[in-house]
């Protein structure tokens, strides 16, 4: 038995365990070690009796050649093939390349770089053709959508004035048109039918929708309140207590209800929704089939009747 001190190992000669192993009978080895032999015999070369471990490495070097010579040739056809001409099919139109830069700006936007991202953003408007600037707007909406932040609605006021009339009345018609405070159809069904666990995809569309909904609508009293533009403001108003009348007394529609109760309270109040309100006290909710979250919605509103 040697001692090796630099590496901390001891080391024991194998003649040892060949000495052992002859003076043992194999009923005189435990079985779990001779269950432990035969596995590694079964799972590893090294421990085969007639382990030729030159000739292994031999073949293990001739491998290795070939396995270089395939490389190198690889690399040969591709460098030859890097150094052929190439052609790459890129839209690099005026709008589309205005709009990815436009959106990586917007990207970059936070509330602690806002004033070196507006900069950025005026000076890139400069030059923009006006279809290429009205073809922005959507861009806009789509980061209002997600997020009702002043720094995105802020981002339109970079525009000029024109821009900024043409755009959102165009918007706002379009808004009015179809209805763009109410989900699609597929999602004005039976609350239950949303609410099943086994549709959790529509679940998951109308809640986004819903998270959409009130983030533009936001931005739009936002927008109309710097333009002055009361009328549409109004508007928005009227439309949303007519569908909160239609589904008033309709349960099977309460995640509806319950939306447009969401929506209302974002706007400023007019005498429609004074209305409204005065129509809210008068209800029995002891004879009323409401829920109760429907009912707690109605009950804010009348308490509060404030902007939101």
């Amino acid at each position: 038995m040697n001692n090796d001190e630099d590496l901390g190992f001891i080391k024991f000669s194998v003649n040892i365990f060949k000495d052992l192993l002859n003076n043992h009978e194999n009923d005189e080895i435990p079985e779990g070690l001779l269950k432990k032999s035969a596995d590694l015999v079964a799972n590893f070369n090294c421990f085969i009796y007639n382990y030729d471990a030159k000739s292994l490495w031999e073949k293990k070097k001739i491998i290795a050649q070939r396995k270089n010579h395939k490389n190198s040739h690889n690399n040969y056809n591709h460098n030859y093939n890097r150094n052929k001409p190439k052609v790459i099919l890129i839209d690099c139109c005026d709008e589309m390349r205005c709009k990815k830069e436009f959106t990586s700006y917007l990207n970059k936007l936070t509330d602690v770089n806002k004033d070196i991202i507006y900069g950025k953003i005026s000076n890139f408007l400069l030059n923009l053709k006006d279809d290429v600037l009205n073809s922005l707007f959507d861009v806009i909406i789509n980061f209002i959508k997600v997020s009702s932040n002043v720094i995105y609605i802020d981002v339109l006021f970079l525009f000029n004035n024109d821009f900024i009339n043409y755009n959102i009345n165009k918007y706002f018609d379009n808004f009015i048109k179809n209805k763009e405070w109410l989900p699609k159809e597929d999602l004005i069904q039976d609350y239950k039918i949303i609410y099943n666990n086994n549709n959790y995809d529509k679940y998951c569309a109308f809640v986004k929708f819903k998270k959409h909904a009130l983030s533009i609508i936001k931005a739009l009293l936002h927008i109309f309140t710097k333009l002055n533009l009361n009328n549409n403001k109004d508007t928005l108003i009227n439309n949303l207590i007519i569908d909160i009348r239609h589904y008033l007394n309709q349960k099977i529609y309460k995640h509806i209800l319950e939306l447009l109760l969401d929506e209302l309270p974002i706007l400023n109040d007019n005498n429609e929704i004074n209305l409204l309100i005065c129509d809210f006290k008068t209800i029995n909710f002891e004879n009323k089939d409401f829920d109760y979250s429907t009912k707690f919605k109605i009950l804010k509103l009348i308490e509060n009747k404030t902007i939101i």
